[in-house]
Formats: structure tokens, C-alpha cells, sequence
């Protein structure tokens, strides 16, 4: 965003009338029947027994999932099964929709630690290293260790796989705010007993 800023204060007019040009050709490109179609078309969900849909907000929350999640040995596994709206020109997932996965495992950390179950908790670093592309149709989880949480801090990493094969990892580290989240961004006490 800041290098697409820079880039407009230096351009002179006609550059600008040339990134208008590719902007407003952007917009209409984006025909909303096009869109219509393409999730009308999309592949179920259908996740593995006892993956239950979890509630993970409003706005760009809703368009990455769903995301599921169930207990196994008493920890939360989140899962997605990657569809059409998933996938870059290339039929595999766009990087940014692992990324988003991997950002979203907070849910996880939250669910071991009671204390932080309805806390915002803004990311304040994320590293990523995808190891092998996940294609249309393939179920990802990500499996999840909660390394360590300080007063203000917590740090997570997840190997995400499909079956057994590992796809990408990460590592987050996340501020503690210590305000409560907004309804609906954080699981809560779905998972209480874990």
C-alpha cells in the first residue's frame, strides 16, 4: 500500500490518467454476474467427521471460510477445504488465502488459554514458508503449538498439511491487548472444556 502511494504522489498527469484508466478497467472487470456464478458454482464444503463450522465474524472472515473446527486429544484443529473462490489463475491457493489460514489459527492459542478467549489480539508479526501448493478440493488443517504467552505477548506455530502432506508453515506472534474483542471475532467458550 505505501509503494502504490509513493508511486501516485510521483506520477505526473498523464501517469495519473493512465492509473485511473487501469483502475476504473479493474472495477469493471469485477461484473458481479461473473462473481455470482462463480459461487454458485462452487465445490461443497464437505469436511471430515466431526469438523463443525465455526463462527469467525463479519466481512473478510466470511469470504476466506468457512473454517471448521473440532477437539482432537482436547486441542482445537481448524480446517477449510479450499474452493474456486481459493485458487489463483494457476488452479492452486493463492498465497494470501494460506496466510489468512495461518493468521486465523489464533483461534487455537485462544482456545488453550481461558484467559484470552474473548481478547483482541492484533497480529504483530507473520512469517511463512510454503512448502508444497494445496490445489481445488483439498482439505487443509493446520496444526497448531502454542510456544509461549507473556503479559503482553503470544507466539504460535502451525504446520499446515492435506493428509500428510505438510504444505506451509508459520510462525505469529500476537500483542495482548487486554480490551475484549468484538462479538463474533474470537470463538469464545465454544470450545470450554479443552
Amino acid at each position: 500500500m505505501r509503494m502504490v502511494t509513493y508511486l501516485i504522489i510521483f506520477l505526473d498527469k498523464p501517469g495519473r490518467a493512465l492509473l485511473d484508466d487501469l483502475n476504473t478497467q479493474r472495477r469493471s472487470d469485477m461484473d458481479p454476474r461473473a462473481v455470482m456464478e462463480l459461487l454458485a458454482g462452487e465445490i461443497a464444503d464437505d469436511p471430515p467427521a466431526g469438523y463443525e463450522p465455526l463462527p469467525t465474524g463479519t466481512g473478510f472472515n466470511e469470504y476466506l471460510g468457512p473454517l471448521y473446527g473440532r477437539l482432537i486429544d482436547g486441542r482445537l484443529r481448524l480446517g477449510m477445504r479450499i474452493g474456486k473462490r481459493h485458487v489463483n489463475p494457476h488452479q492452486t491457493c493463492h498465497g494470501g488465502i494460506l496466510a489468512s489460514f495461518a493468521d486465523m489459527q489464533l483461534y487455537v492459542s485462544q482456545q488453550q488459554e481461558p484467559e484470552l478467549r474473548h481478547m483482541l489480539m492484533p497480529t504483530i508479526n507473520m512469517t511463512l514458508d510454503y512448502i508444497a501448493p494445496v490445489v481445488l478440493g483439498d482439505w487443509l488443517e493446520g496444526h497448531t503449538t502454542l510456544l509461549r504467552a507473556t503479559r503482553a505477548t503470544l507466539f504460535q506455530q502451525t504446520l499446515a498439511t492435506v493428509g500428510a502432506r505438510p504444505v506451509f508453515r508459520s510462525s505469529c506472534i500476537y500483542r495482548i491487548s487486554k480490551q475484549r474483542a468484538p462479538i463474533g471475532s474470537t470463538l469464545g467458550e465454544l470450545f470450554p472444556n479443552a
